[in-house]
């Protein structure tokens, strides 16, 4: 047990399922880091094995790794071009302050590297099931955004609702005593309970190597009635608190497609070269013979009988079913993960057959949008009511304080689509006024200023009649001269 198990208090089936985490993790890694590692901690050795000692040749392992590739492609999906996040107001008149408002939460989101964050800790929680989101604000401070990975936390849920945390314990050390020894260390406990609908935090630091008793205790009510945090859990079921790590469904096929890649190379190494066969010749002038393009083998025959030497050619006769074997493999792996591969998507003959192509994996991650969708509205939330009470920004306008709306997500998978007929398409609703400009310009346009841009399309219009009229004018004051 580590210093931070030792602090988080896990139970013993709290450490088993962090070692199934560990072994999780370097298994979506590949190939096997450090071999001396893996003999004292097996956990490491990822998708490589073990191989028997007593054998007259070193079997080969290639490793082609799958899992990591597409997993890391998978989170891409999901978040690499973040969602369009939309405040959309009860009260109409409350539009214009509602788009400052968003405006502005994005502002926190860019300043926390939230969306590149929220990638790398998605990709963390497919692979070790879970992750912490937190919220770190003082008064008169900027908002700090923090994703923990599962080995920096612990947590407890109330006994009325499985889904909804009680206590949250978070171990972190301090970065600057991290390659220190030991005794010179610095860790912090920190512990974020809801007692009566109030928050409290409680802030323990250890320090000289003494893990049992802390050096100081600080104890404060947030003003919160939440915690400022959520265990986000992956592809859980009912009444799972744990989540699931999608490695795990993807070892068999891996294991297959590895050991067969290696049994192949074997294979081909082994019968790409003929075997020389010697009879009834002496040891010494067997042992004597050298391996070596035209070299001659002097050998010396036993009593009465005549050496020989002969060599037989091989051929490799399996080459066809072990490359529909592979095939057959990696197409599982894919399908596991609901990912088309590069085959399917040659000669696509449009962007809606692409997309229909990738169909199953956009509904595997609307999937996982269910639960990350509502986490990040509650941080939305939560940032809105940590700037009203704390004046965390000067600039933070308290007329938002109060302001009552709906957060909508527009999710923006990165798929090509053909952006020529939407627009055509958009041109003839606006045409036909079942459509208003001001959405054409939104969906359509590069600009952040709507209403600017209408303004601008207003003045145009009025100029260019104006001209029109004045022109018309002209053409009926020359007839009546006449």
């Amino acid at each position: 047990m580590n210093t931070k198990q030792q602090l988080l208090g896990l139970t013993s089936i709290q450490l088993k399922e962090r070692k199934q985490c560990k072994n999780d993790y370097f298994y979506y890694k590949g190939k096997c880091q450090d071999e001396q590692m893996a003999i004292s901690d097996p956990d490491t050795i990822g998708q490589s094995w073990t191989v028997s000692d007593d054998l007259d040749y070193v079997p080969a392992q290639d490793i082609r790794n799958k899992v990591g590739p597409l997993l890391r492609k998978q989170a891409r999906f999901m978040f690499s071009v973040p969602p369009d996040i939309l405040f959309k107001p009860y009260d109409v008149d409350d539009k214009y302050k509602c788009e400052e408002l968003r405006q502005f939460i994005d502002k926190i989101l860019a300043d926390n590297s939230f969306w590149s964050d929220t990638l790398k800790a998605f990709l963390d929680c497919t692979i070790r099931r879970r992750v912490l989101l937190r919220v770190e604000a003082n008064p008169e401070q900027p908002i700090n955004i923090f994703y923990n990975s599962i080995n920096d936390f612990t947590y407890r849920t109330t006994v009325q609702n499985y889904k909804k945390l009680k206590e949250i314990i978070l171990v972190v050390q301090e970065p600057d005593t991290a390659d220190m020894e030991q005794d010179n260390q610095i860790w912090y406990r920190h512990t974020y309970s809801l007692e009566n609908s109030s928050c409290k935090h409680k802030i323990e630091t250890f320090v000289n190597g003494n893990f049992g008793i802390p050096e100081s205790v600080v104890e404060a009510d947030t003003k919160l009635d939440r915690l400022p945090a959520w265990v986000i859990l992956n592809d859980s079921m009912l009444g799972d608190i744990h989540g699931q790590s999608d490695v795990t469904g993807l070892k068999d096929a891996q294991n297959s497609y590895n050991r067969k890649v290696s049994d192949y190379a074997d294979a081909l190494r082994f019968n790409m070269f003929g075997e020389r066969v010697i009879i009834d010749a002496d040891e010494n002038s067997v042992n004597s013979c050298k391996v070596a393009p035209g070299a001659i083998i002097p050998l010396k025959s036993i009593d009465e009988h005549t050496a020989d030497a002969k060599r037989l050619e091989s051929s490799f006769t399996s080459a066809d079913p072990a490359e529909k074997f592979l095939d057959r493999a990696e197409k599982d792996i894919y399908e596991m993960l609901d990912m088309p591969r590069q085959e399917e998507l040659k000669n696509v003959p449009s962007a809606k057959a692409l997309k229909y192509l990738y169909n199953d994996l956009i509904a595997r991650c609307n999937e996982k949008w269910n639960t990350w969708e509502p986490v990040i509205k509650d941080l939305i939330k939560l940032i809105i009511e940590c700037c009203t009470k704390f004046n965390c920004y000067k600039d933070w306008n308290h007329e938002w304080d109060d302001l009552e709306f709906n957060i909508v997500f527009n999710h923006k998978f990165p798929i090509p689509e053909d952006i020529d007929d939407k627009k055509t398409l958009a041109i003839q609703e606006v045409q036909s006024n079942v459509r208003s400009h001001k959405s054409y310009i939104k969906d359509f346009s590069n600009t952040e200023d709507v209403d600017g841009e209408m303004d601008e399309i207003i003045k145009d219009i009025a100029d260019i009649t104006a001209a029109e009229n004045d022109e018309m004018q002209s053409i009926q004051g020359g007839n009546l001269d006449e």
